[in-house]
């Protein structure tokens, strides 16, 4: 899902502005990509502006998202740990290396997803905001 959409500013930008105590960016991001992020997000953005997950390629759903994670060119920290698990940096390295590896897979996850059982009725809910439950 990270490898095609856009992104609020203040859902990433402790990795540019308050990583820590002891360091404000975030040093496993790309320092190039970092400034070029600075210059779109403002430390204190409106909360209403958002950038383009993949901007060498902002529509399209391809495996770039994983050469992306090799090049530390991701928003969040949570794509960028995938690099820290030998197992699953090992996936980010097939998947940048084989279009048609990372298209088989992804095909088959649309599917697993696609059997996922839907809550309904009142055993569901329809998020007002993805991120919190009503």
């Amino acid at each position: 899902a990270h490898a095609i959409g856009r992104s609020h500013c203040t859902s990433f930008g402790n990795r540019l502005y308050s990583f820590n105590t002891t360091t404000a960016q975030d040093p496993s991001l790309d320092p190039t990509y970092a400034a070029q992020l600075r210059k779109q997000c403002p430390q204190n953005p409106n909360a209403t502006l958002v950038v383009p997950m993949n901007p060498a390629a902002p529509y399209s759903l391809d495996n770039s998202y994983y050469s992306n994670i090799l090049a530390n060119r991701v928003l969040f920290t949570s794509d960028q740990t995938l690099l820290s698990s030998s197992s699953t940096a090992g996936l980010v390295s097939q998947n940048s290396r084989s279009p048609y590896l990372w298209l088989n897979r992804f095909a088959d996850a649309m599917i697993k997803m696609g059997q996922i059982g839907v809550l309904t009725g009142n055993a569901g809910e329809i998020r007002s905001n993805c991120r919190v439950i009503n």
